[in-house]
């Protein structure tokens, strides 16, 4: 399988030093030229399937992307739920219990890590039952690109998990062998 893993281009909200929610918020400017990028850079691969969140920003950038296919929405690939840290500074975070890979939520209600992985675990466990051999692409929010990468490169450590960033508009290409496939 042939998965590539795209974040959704670049909101309004991209731009605050802020926590923001997991709302239905447009494509910017830019990020509209990211997705329309994104499709030209892509236009060659015919995909077997596409899938993206079901928050507004994701399926404005699939549907640059691929304007003629048909797109599955899976809450999987949800941005992360934030609980009570919406609209508070980024340096307010306490990034040890964001990060933690050893509970579901944090004491704000914040979904961790842990609770990420296992989200993408389970959607990554379905196509690759589903899709062995095929050309997938997931448009999806930086937590679950995150926990994407996290689970094909084997990382556990929840520090370097919590260091990774995919920029909007970013895509990463990760080949799985049928060998490999679960």
């Amino acid at each position: 399988m042939n998965l590539y893993v795209v974040r959704h281009g670049e909101v309004p909200s991209n731009l605050s030093d802020r926590v923001c929610k997991r709302t239905d918020e447009s494509l910017n400017q830019k990020g509209i030229e990211q997705a329309q990028y994104i499709g030209r850079k892509l236009e060659k691969i015919n995909f077997d399937v596409v899938f993206s969140s079901p928050l507004l920003r994701a399926t404005q950038t699939a549907k640059y992307i691929v304007p003629n296919k048909s797109i599955i929405l899976d809450e999987r690939l949800a941005e992360r739920g934030l609980g009570s840290l919406v609209g508070k500074k980024w340096t307010e975070i306490n990034k040890t219990t964001w990060n933690s890979i050893e509970t579901e939520a944090t004491p704000e209600g914040a979904e961790t890590l842990l609770s990420g992985l296992n989200r993408a675990k389970s959607f990554l466990n379905d196509i690759y039952i589903k899709y062995k051999g095929k050309n997938v692409l997931v448009v999806t929010h930086n937590f679950i690109c995150k926990c994407i990468w996290g689970i094909e490169k084997n990382i556990t450590n929840a520090d370097e998990l919590g260091e990774f960033v995919q920029t909007n508009g970013e895509i990463k290409l990760y080949i799985i062998k049928d060998d490999e496939e679960k």
